[in-house]
């Protein structure tokens, strides 16, 4: 148990190692060398290196937003922290595709589902029929969706539909978990 403990303030001591080397990286003129900072805080557990990234999400260069969003697909969001950030560009549409994919690859990993789906949805629900740009990117994200709540619906004229009404059916209990999620994430942190 001691050696546990250890090996924990350990963690916790080379995250915060990390955050002041990003901190320094980060203010690179070179749009690649910012990216290879954000990259280094691949893993990250604390709220503080959470905040670092979702500030990453505003960079001008899309490689670093990427490498933003990438990098919070992997790290432990205990707080939900980076799911507005990533969803306000999962569906602006304006937005480069493979940012827009990174960003919905991360929400996936989101432990609030009831904070996550509305921008899955209004992603894929807000393609025109005219938009042919992006059929593919929705049956990705569509795809991504489908193992991020253990449901599929296709990809076809009818699946925005048809999540709509499973949202209908289970926002209630998905809110009612995350509000438990929340709070048991509270509770561990104090």
């Amino acid at each position: 148990m001691v050696l546990l403990l250890l090996f924990i303030g350990l963690l916790a001591r080379d995250e915060a190692a990390l955050r002041t080397a990003f901190e320094k990286e980060i203010k690179a003129k070179d749009a690649a060398k910012r990216a290879e900072a954000v990259k280094k805080l691949a893993g990250s557990k604390e709220e503080k290196s959470i905040e670092l990234l979702v500030k990453s999400l505003k960079d001008p260069a899309v490689e670093v937003r990427k490498a933003a969003a990438e990098t919070l697909e992997g790290s432990t969001d205990g707080a939900g922290h980076a799911i507005k950030p990533l969803g306000e560009i999962l569906v602006d549409k304006k937005a480069d595709l493979a940012l827009r994919t990174a960003c919905a690859k991360a929400l996936s990993k989101a432990r609030y589902k009831s904070e996550a789906f509305p921008h899955f949805y209004q992603t894929i629900s807000s393609i025109e029929p005219e938009e042919r740009q992006f059929f593919k990117f929705g049956a990705e994200v569509t795809g991504i969706l489908d193992v991020y709540v253990g449901k599929s619906f296709g990809a076809t004229k009818t699946t925005a539909e048809r999540w709509s009404e499973w949202w209908t059916d289970n926002q209630k209990a998905l809110k009612e978990e995350d509000e438990k999620k929340h709070k048991e994430w509270k509770e561990k942190k104090e």
